[in-house]
């Protein structure tokens, strides 16, 4: 980046805002070139050609100081006079530990290194005007018992700044307690998605031109989420991922458009407590996720990504019930949603050896998705049940036009489930040599 000149009757420009929480500062770039023992020519051609990016107008500097992280975004402040609050008009301010200049995991290894985090969030966040802020994100290792302040000052930071967006994490954070969300500080604002984690969510009231709403982590029960679907009447996605007190999930909305729900997921050695768990996701009344009537519909439901987790069949027998449940009721998912036209069954199993029997599953008689087109199962390894829903579905559903299925295995770690990239054999056999000759020829058949 080029330096300016500075002449004996020119004060230099103010240090900017520090970054590094009360550290000591850190030097961006290299000694004049006019300076020390570089040679003459050096010199002149600075003198040449080191202005052409102050030539440009604001708004491109701005533009290209936003594609920066906010650490040497803010150290843009020291070229000089102009640049000093150039960084102070980007549209998106991202609070993240590798954005202001702390290693991956810096800020969860000790308590010094969270106020350090926390000091230089605050330093942004007070030296920045606000003005045309649409996106702030936050996403640091910080503890609401002891960095309520900073929480605090992010929030109201965006509030008034009217942001669009706001993603909001304490990655890291160790529940209880939550940091709760101050829903009404946003009442009459601009913002159109919130992405919240590990946090509490009570209500979303006067948030009505709230769009999309993901919630990942977070400390909110059913009756929570029927309030938020109650109090967003514009609300086209919702994303329940990892919420624990979630059981029965009542979602009536006229505009939603998207519906997600995720479970918990659990370490290895307990995933024979979490199959036994009742369904996490219900439309729309609380009992049982097979037995949703159909005059409760969402008609306006256009996609719909159901992710189970059965795990093995032949590790635990018990599993098998719950396994057949789940297919029927992704069935009855598509009665309670006619207007699905796309539909992505996630089945986190291994493959048994040797196959296990044919379960006898009860599909719901009013399944007939006149409007799905598109069905994608993840996962598959050839289970009877998996088979018998891509049947039932097929002779349902007129208007299918594809079917995709992924035969990669999938493996559980501490953070959630890794596809591998590694074929099966034998998955893809199931695949071709049992899937295949059943299928319509006018729906189009994708292995992956």
């Amino acid at each position: 980046m080029a330096r300016c000149r500075l002449h004996d009757n020119v004060s230099p420009p103010p240090s900017p805002p520090s970054v590094n929480g009360g550290a000591l500062p850190q030097h961006y770039g290299h000694d004049d070139l006019n300076g020390g023992d570089q040679p003459a020519k050096i010199s002149r051609y600075a003198e040449d050609h080191g202005d052409c990016i102050n030539r440009l107008p604001d708004d491109v500097l701005i533009g290209i100081i936003s594609r920066l992280p906010i650490r040497a975004a803010v150290a843009t402040g020291a070229v000089s006079a102009r640049w000093r609050h150039l960084w102070k008009h980007v549209p998106t301010i991202s609070l993240r530990p590798r954005h202001i200049g702390l290693p991956p995991g810096a800020g969860s290894e000790s308590e010094r290194d969270a106020w350090r985090i926390a000091g230089a969030a605050s330093s942004v966040l007070r030296h920045h005007r606000g003005a045309g802020v649409d996106k702030l994100v936050l996403a640091l290792p910080l503890s609401p018992s002891t960095h309520a302040a900073v929480l605090d000052q992010a929030m109201e930071f965006a509030a008034s700044a009217r942001a669009l967006e706001l993603h909001l994490s304490l990655a890291g954070s160790i529940p209880p307690p939550h940091y709760d969300f101050p829903h009404r500080r946003f009442a009459g604002g601009r913002l159109h998605r919130l992405r919240l984690c590990n946090v509490r969510l009570r209500s979303l009231e006067s948030l009505a031109r709230l769009t999309h709403l993901d919630l990942t982590r977070v400390a909110v029960d059913d009756a929570g989420v029927a309030g938020v679907l109650a109090a967003c009447a514009a609300l086209t996605i919702l994303e329940l991922n990892e919420c624990r007190q979630l059981v029965h999930v009542a979602a009536s909305h006229g505009s939603l458009h998207v519906l997600s729900v995720r479970p918990r997921l659990r370490r290895p050695e307990e995933r024979r407590r979490r199959i036994q768990q009742p369904a996490r996701a219900r439309l729309p009344r609380p009992q049982g996720l097979h037995r949703v009537p159909a005059r409760a519909s969402h008609p306006q439901a256009r996609a719909l990504h159901d992710q189970r987790v059965p795990a093995r069949l032949h590790a635990w027998r018990r599993a098998a019930t719950q396994w057949r449940e789940h297919v029927a009721s992704v069935a009855s998912l598509l009665v309670a949603a006619p207007s699905v036209k796309e539909l992505h069954v996630e089945a986190y199993s291994d493959l048994p050896v040797p196959p296990p029997n044919k379960q006898a599953i009860q599909w719901p008689e009013r399944c007939s998705p006149k409007k799905l087109q598109s069905i994608a199962i993840g996962g598959f390894s050839g289970e009877p049940e998996l088979m018998d829903l891509a049947f039932f579905l097929l002779q349902r559903s007129p208007a299918i036009r594809t079917l995709t299925i992924d035969t990669h295995r999938r493996h559980v770690n501490g953070r959630g489930w890794r596809r591998e990239e590694a074929e099966d054999t034998l998955r893809c056999y199931y695949a071709r040599g049992v899937v295949v000759p059943k299928i319509p020829y006018t729906v189009k058949f994708t292995i992956i």
